[in-house]
């Protein structure tokens, strides 16, 4: 509070409490652990299936074209489960978010058009570095293509 660090108890399902005389100026800052954290979805949920998720706290993070190399498709990219997502506060991006930056795998396909199935075939694959920007902002950088739900490596 006021820029020096406050101790306030504090309990699952419970208010913590600063209790002190306010004057005009008094400014709280409030820190809250939010790791990033990989999710899945029930096995069931086919669309979802061997998929991952990530999430920072309450926020939940997406993919978008506007952050992805020029010819690279959302759906060119899968997210290692050893991923390692650092934050990074970005002052100048939609008013100040936090992105999160790592690298995932770039899939190469070969062409499919005229096709439905073909025969199986590794075509390559390559480290890529990444940003992912909160779900919620998603489409402020102009139209594209965007995904929440990235394929497993």
């Amino acid at each position: 509070m006021n820029g020096r660090k406050v101790e306030a108890s504090v309990e699952p399902g419970a208010y913590a409490a600063l209790r002190r005389p306010w004057k005009t100026g008094d400014k709280i800052q409030l820190e809250i652990a939010m790791p990033v954290r990989l999710l899945e979805s029930h096995p069931l949920v086919e669309e979802t299936r061997n998929h991952l998720a990530v999430a920072r706290g309450p926020v939940v993070y997406c993919l978008e074209a506007a952050d992805l190399p020029e010819g690279t498709n959302v759906s060119d990219i899968c997210l290692p489960r050893s991923v390692e997502l650092a934050p990074e506060w970005q002052a100048d991006l939609l008013g100040g978010i936090a992105i999160l930056k790592g690298q995932a795998v770039r899939r190469r396909f070969r062409d499919w058009r005229d096709k439905l199935y073909d025969e199986a075939a590794n075509t390559g694959e390559e480290p890529l570095d990444i940003v992912l920007t909160p779900h919620y902002s998603w489409r402020n950088r102009g139209e594209g293509d965007m995904s929440v739900w990235l394929p497993a490596y």
